[in-house]
């Protein structure tokens, strides 16, 4: 699976204005409700007692919260870029200013959640494209930014 397959254009925000993660996750809920057509607390609620589990702030500035419902057909996933980094509690103890939210089918037929967690995890754990991500000024400049195939000379280091 390609990031890019998830992530269109218009689910990905940048420069989002927000004072923590239970706000985050709020943001994220409804537009991804409104997507998927589940009820946005119920998604806010799951998301809420992901976290309760244990951080999804993988480090280096970047979360990905993720959960998973029965009537789902696929995956959905919101991009965020954040004006001014937040405390998401993450491993590394670093704010976060990259998060990608993903609601994905339980069953693995969807495209389940392991698929898309490691196609985001592989695109925003590349220093460069989250560098590039966080520079950014527009959803097609991200989007630009994450269709990019792996082996794109642009990435590789010289």
């Amino acid at each position: 699976m390609r990031i890019s397959d998830l992530i269109p254009p218009a689910a990905i925000a940048v420069g989002v204005q927000i004072d923590g993660k239970a706000q985050a996750l709020k943001l994220a809920a409804s537009s991804l409700g409104a997507r998927s057509g589940l009820d946005p607390e119920r998604i806010r609620q799951a998301l809420a007692s992901r976290e309760a589990l244990g951080s999804t702030g993988i480090g280096h500035g970047v979360a990905l919260p993720h959960v998973c419902f029965q009537e789902l057909d696929r995956s959905y996933a919101l991009l965020q870029t954040l004006a001014v980094p937040i405390d998401f509690d993450s491993i590394d103890d670093q704010p976060v200013d990259i998060i990608c939210t993903i609601i994905s089918p339980a069953s693995a037929a969807g495209g389940g959640s392991l698929t898309c967690l490691a196609a985001v995890a592989r695109v925003l754990r590349d220093s460069d494209r989250a560098e590039a991500i966080r520079k950014a000024n527009s959803s097609w400049t991200v989007y630009d930014i994450i269709s990019e195939p792996a082996t794109s000379p642009a990435r590789i280091a010289s």
